[in-house]
């Protein structure tokens, strides 16, 4: 019976040391993995039995003393694992609690998180909302400042519109465009002093002709041809250079000795492009009026190249005359008898300005209102003619 009971403590004592590891080992575990410790308990006492049982089968055929105090011990043991199960139950609970704290603090973290992220989304809204009114606002300043530029812009173009009317009404009451850059020698006619000396008609031609006369005079005036063609004459000079023309004239006085070869030449020398002589005419009729030009015939011997240029001046300058005096339009006379157009070697006419032998046309002639109308006239044929 000693034998046999020395041959089962080593066995009890080594199984108690297993479900003491088993204890420790299962509370680490539970600790650790935060499983269910119910189960973990009841697992607990599940091993309490079969270790119970083991110890009853291992009493079968022993000395019942023996067993006794076996048992004994056993029960003890057992008290012991039961504490320890209970004090592991209590940790349990306590780590349940814990748990369930820590359960109930993520809880209320995870609660104030999602309340400061509402709070911060609610706040991002409202800066969402701010910038949505903010651009809103820049789109309506860029918008009224765009309705401002628009307005701006429209104001501009109607006052562009505005001065661009005013300056086409500007030019629609300008006779004609002004041409300029051309030069135009201007041959007021005759003189206070005849020259009756004789001078060929044209080059080399056997035909002789007075160098120059002292021209009419006004039958209801007395205003001599040689002081209206120079007054005439001066008033076109401004005019033209007023428009951007160069101007050379053949005299600036009434006192001068020039004869028709000098006036042609100081024409031919100045490289003129167009030769302007200004006359007035004269009849024994006092009832004819109107104005004419003069130039070369197409079979002029002297200068006929010229007549083409010369014919376009003449009805350039004629029209634009009649159109600004209102005066009766006679005609453009082509005659080879004229020696101051014979030496001519630009294009030239002469502008018979009206009659100062009809009463009506003297007085006009000499008054200051219809001497501006003859010069715009002249002037515009001009720049007509270097407009074609």
């Amino acid at each position: 019976m000693k034998k046999t009971g020395k041959k089962f403590w080593p066995f009890a004592v080594l199984g108690i040391s297993v479900i003491v590891l088993l204890f420790v080992f299962v509370a680490f575990v539970i600790k650790s993995t935060d499983t269910d410790d119910a189960g973990t308990v009841a697992e607990a006492e599940t091993v309490l039995a079969e270790l119970n049982s083991d110890a009853g089968d291992s009493a079968e055929g022993g000395d019942v003393d023996n067993l006794s105090g076996t048992e004994s011990e056993e029960e003890s043991s057992v008290e012991e694992v039961t504490v320890e199960a209970d004090s592991t139950s209590e940790e349990t609970s306590a780590t349940e609690n814990q748990d369930g704290n820590s359960s109930e603090n993520k809880s209320a973290v995870d609660e104030a998180e999602s309340a400061s992220s509402d709070e911060a989304s609610s706040q991002d809204e409202q800066v969402e909302d701010s910038v949505d009114e903010a651009s809103s606002n820049d789109e309506t300043q860029t918008g009224n400042a765009a309705d401002t530029s628009s307005s701006t812009d429209e104001a501009q173009a109607e006052n562009s519109t505005d001065v661009a009317s005013t300056e086409a009404s500007t030019e629609a009451q300008a006779p004609t465009p002004h041409t300029g850059g051309h030069l135009v020698v201007i041959d007021p006619g005759h003189q206070s002093s005849g020259m009756s000396e004789k001078e060929p008609n044209g080059p080399g031609s056997s035909t002789m002709k007075a160098k120059v006369t002292g021209g009419t005079s006004g039958r209801t005036t007395g205003l001599p041809e040689y002081q209206l063609a120079l007054t005439i004459g001066l008033k076109l000079r401004d005019e033209l250079q007023n428009r951007g023309y160069t101007v050379v004239m053949t005299r600036e006085s009434n006192d001068v000795q020039l004869s028709n070869v000098d006036r042609a030449q100081i024409a031919n020398n100045a490289g003129a492009e167009a030769f302007i002589r200004i006359h007035a005419n004269g009849s024994d009729d006092t009832s004819v009026n109107g104005a004419m030009t003069i130039c070369q015939t197409p079979s002029n011997p002297y200068n006929a190249a010229f007549y083409p240029q010369s014919r376009k001046l003449s009805d350039c300058v004629l029209d634009a005359f009649v159109a600004s005096t209102g005066c009766k339009k006679q005609y453009v006379w082509e005659t080879d008898t004229m020696t101051g157009i014979n030496w001519a070697n630009v294009p030239s006419t002469i502008i018979e300005m009206g009659y100062m032998t009809n009463p009506t046309e003297d007085t006009n002639m000499a008054s200051e209102g219809y001497q501006q109308q003859m010069v715009v006239g002249i002037a515009n044929g001009i720049d007509n003619y270097f407009a074609q």
